[in-house]
């Protein structure tokens, strides 16, 4: 399985959204002709394999013990991707998630998970825009004692600085699809 594999399960699930004309408003508030929604391609067990296999095939050069990132897009990736390596190695990479607002109950932690301060940790998310979702994981990881490692995104759009912002912290990026490799392989907008 590659690139190519994860490229066509986006636009098999209806991941990726292409108009002629800007009408998706994202998250940073600007308006786009793109929307790329993996929840979609991550609510299928065929497609978190693929995205699995992938992750997995980068963490052989990552000295990492744990991976995680922002609710809710990280939850499926980093558990996929756990249960993945477990499966294959009987290596344990625990899993993390980071609240967006920290509970006001309970332990009241901003990050939850098995993980022990000083942990070597790899950070993913869904899509890079701006880069803001990770670049507050990596703070409130890093603020829960965690050696944030790696950052890795399944899409990265290539726009806003994301990229660069991620990277200005200390933490290398990497992206398994870019904006382009979506628009390559689907070809033109939607009608």
């Amino acid at each position: 399985m590659g690139k190519f594999d994860l490229a066509r399960a986006l636009l098999e699930t209806g991941s990726f959204h292409w108009k002629a004309a800007p009408q998706f408003t994202l998250a940073s508030g600007r308006v786009s002709e793109y929307y790329v929604n993996c929840k979609q391609l991550l609510a299928h067990p065929q497609y978190r394999r693929i995205l699995a296999e992938l992750i997995a095939q980068h963490l052989k050069g990552w000295d990492v013990q744990a991976v995680g990132g922002m609710e809710i897009g990280a939850i499926p990736i980093s558990t996929a991707v756990s249960d993945y390596v477990y499966d294959r190695t009987g290596r344990e990479l625990r899993t993390f998630v980071v609240r967006k607002k920290a509970k006001d109950h309970g332990m009241k932690h901003a990050v939850e998970g098995a993980f022990q301060a000083g942990d070597r940790v790899l950070v993913v998310d869904d899509v890079l825009t701006t880069g803001q979702a990770t670049i507050d994981a990596i703070t409130q990881a890093r603020a829960a004692g965690l050696e944030v490692q790696q950052a890795l995104v399944i899409v990265d759009r290539q726009e806003d600085n994301g990229r660069q912002r991620v990277e200005a912290l200390g933490v290398p990026l990497t992206s398994l699809l870019t904006l382009q490799d979506l628009k390559d392989l689907k070809g033109k907008p939607d009608a």
